[in-house]
């Protein structure tokens, strides 16, 4: 009696053709996890970013509701002083209120500087924050301030509109391309009490 025992193998198209399956799933699961990944990164910066504006405008209306709006400039160095004021409606990137002052600025070695000029902000890699006078910043290192204005109008009620430019800062697990995406433009109204 014989015994035969055949032996069987892989020939080399099906090595290749498995091979080939196995890196289709690979590359699908790793561009899964990819883009669940820069969703939920996505998801957090916006969440940071909507967290830092309602401090900053729970803030300023706080403020504004409780004293009054004193004058707007551009000069941080300058008292804030509605006297020389012409007209009833101001643009300007500095707020006065009775008790305090709102204005952009960066950290130094030892302590805040207020912006001068606004084409400091605008640099990609620039991280400027709003401060408020007295305090620490109002916008925390997560986000990075562009632009800010305050648009006064002494009309009947006098009001404050802030105008805001914002982006992610730069951190070391952010895509810049992220960052770019998420520049977000707020704007609102808050007007002092009328009696």
């Amino acid at each position: 009696m014989r015994i035969i025992i055949h032996k069987k193998w892989f020939t080399l198209i099906e090595i290749i053709v498995s091979m080939a399956i196995l890196s289709i799933i690979m590359v699908s699961v790793i561009t899964i996890y990819i883009s669940s990944s820069d969703v939920a990164l996505k998801t957090d910066i916006n969440r940071m970013m909507q967290e830092n504006i309602k401090n900053v405008v729970t803030h300023i209306s706080e403020d504004v509701r409780s004293s009054q709006i004193v004058w707007t400039n551009n000069n941080g160095w300058e008292s804030c002083d509605l006297s020389d004021a012409e007209g009833k409606y101001f643009v300007w990137n500095k707020l006065c209120t009775t008790d305090n002052e709102y204005y952009l600025a960066y950290e130094t070695s030892w302590w805040w500087v207020r912006v001068a000029d606004i084409s400091f902000c605008r640099n990609f890699k620039d991280h400027c924050v709003i401060y408020k006078k007295g305090m620490w910043p109002l916008t925390n290192s997560f986000v990075s301030i562009k632009d800010l204005q305050f648009f006064v109008s002494n009309e009947n009620i006098a009001k404050v509109t802030v105008s805001i430019t914002l982006q992610p800062a730069i951190w070391k697990w952010v895509k810049p391309y992220l960052i770019k995406e998420n520049k977000f433009i707020f704007q609102t109204t808050i007007t002092e009490r009328p009696f």
